[in-house]
């Protein structure tokens, strides 16, 4: 990765002067500063030690300007055992790139990751990933994944510099709708990455070839405008859980958008307004907005400087104290449905305790009436995540889901965090994308 001094130095002027890089975005102030600090430690309590480590919070963590050095550096040791340990068989192409961010963002090499005597190179596996990501879209129109991981992953190896065809990303990251709607709706999540993937491949310091750099103009402006056009009155871009990884994206690609057409301001102090409610109680939900608090993007990682970070987020030993009274009982409908085949709609009435989630009404479904309503699911950085209803599976290939609804209307939370009132009309319906 060393280059000569001047090669170095062309590097940093096209990183700041190539069009749509100039970042504009906008972070808090000494007097908003307390808020942030105190989403990154509830960020860090709320973590759940029995769950597989999540590499977006220690991106998260490193991107900000307060940090715990003892914290971080337990956290980059339990990823780089659980890489060594697992990343080749059960990882997906997704989940190896954000390991590659996590790991450079602390300053280390994600080709040599080291735990228990043992080496993993990680671009090496992503370069492998990656390839069989397109094989499956050669072969059955759809990734393994989705276009969310894609994205990804050429952001991952564009950092990286790992073996990445830029005519070819482009191509892969250009407008269609099967590749940013889910379900009827704009992904602004899987947009917002996809934008910072190719700023990225803009700005590595390699010129592209005119026709690439034109397609990758083409691309990041229909991906902005269709980003826009999710904005909200109150700065909102989609739902507040994707707004920070907007935030990220319309920060480096300023030069593609209007005049006044986005208020980072507006947008950011709507955000710190949310903190104080809960909102990004889930960690992997307030491990993508801590970034743009801090005016920085994921494409901020190879420039960060380990050695200069203060260790000046002390935690406290004590944790909220559980709740003493037990809390009254609530009823909702919950129905599984099959919106693709439409071969069973069944509903039933369940009991759970005030301030439950959604998945714990799936679990008193299923313990109810085991053959209408089991249930399968796999725990992802998010949470729990639906596979099966009924033995019938989601599929990637067949671009089918499981969605979860409250009252007819989709739901932007998971399943395990979704906290159900009394008297709603829950549903979990399979669906395609």
């Amino acid at each position: 990765m060393m280059r000569t001094l001047v090669t170095m130095l062309a590097g940093l002027l096209l990183l700041y002067l190539a069009p749509g890089v100039l970042c504009q975005g906008c972070a808090v102030n000494k007097d908003e500063r307390p808020l942030v600090r105190d989403l990154q430690k509830k960020m860090i309590y709320s973590v759940n030690p029995s769950a597989p480590p999540n590499p977006s919070i220690l991106l998260a963590l490193r991107l900000s300007q307060d940090h715990n050095k003892h914290i971080e550096q337990d956290m980059l040791n339990k990823l780089s055992q659980d890489a060594v340990q697992r990343a080749v068989a059960s990882f997906s192409s997704g989940q190896v790139a954000l390991h590659i961010l996590a790991q450079r963002a602390s300053c280390y090499d994600p080709r040599r990751v080291s735990a228990n005597g043992s080496t993993i190179n990680l671009v090496r596996l992503l370069e492998q990933k990656f390839k069989a990501e397109l094989q499956n879209i050669a072969i059955h129109g759809n990734p393994l994944t989705n276009f969310y991981q894609l994205s990804l992953d050429v952001l991952a190896l564009c950092q990286l510099n790992g073996r990445l065809s830029p005519a070819n990303a482009s191509a892969l990251l250009s407008p269609d709708h099967e590749k940013y709607y889910l379900g009827g709706q704009f992904s602004v999540d899987t947009a917002a990455v996809a934008v910072l993937a190719q700023i990225c491949l803009q700005t590595r310091g390699r010129p592209l070839p005119p026709k690439v750099h034109k397609k990758i103009r083409q691309n990041v402006q229909w991906l902005v405008n269709k980003t826009l056009d999710e904005k909200k009155r109150d700065g909102v871009i989609g739902n507040i859980y994707s707004t920070g990884l907007a935030m990220q994206a319309l920060s480096v690609s300023s030069s593609y958008l209007e005049p006044r057409a986005w208020s980072c301001l507006q947008t950011l102090h709507t955000v710190l307004d949310n903190i104080p409610q809960g909102t990004f109680k889930n960690p992997m939900a307030a491990s993508q907005i801590l970034p743009s608090l801090e005016n920085r993007t994921y494409l901020d990682v190879s420039r960060l400087n380990c050695s200069m970070d203060p260790d000046n987020l002390p935690l406290s030993t004590a944790r909220p104290a559980p709740p003493t009274s037990r809390p009254p009982s609530i009823s909702v409908t919950y129905t599984v449905a099959d919106g693709v085949n439409n071969t069973f709609s069944d509903s039933i009435s369940v009991t759970v305790p005030q301030g439950s989630v959604f998945f714990k009404v799936m679990e008193a479904a299923q313990k109810r009436d085991p053959s209408k309503f089991r249930f399968t699911y796999t725990q992802s950085s998010w949470g729990p995540y639906i596979t099966s209803v009924r033995g019938l599976q989601a599929d990637n290939n067949q671009r089918t889901y499981w969605q979860l609804l409250s009252n007819g209307i989709p739901l932007s939370q998971g399943a395990g965090d979704y906290v159900v009132s009394n008297g709603e009309s829950l549903e979990v319906r399979f669906s395609k994308y």
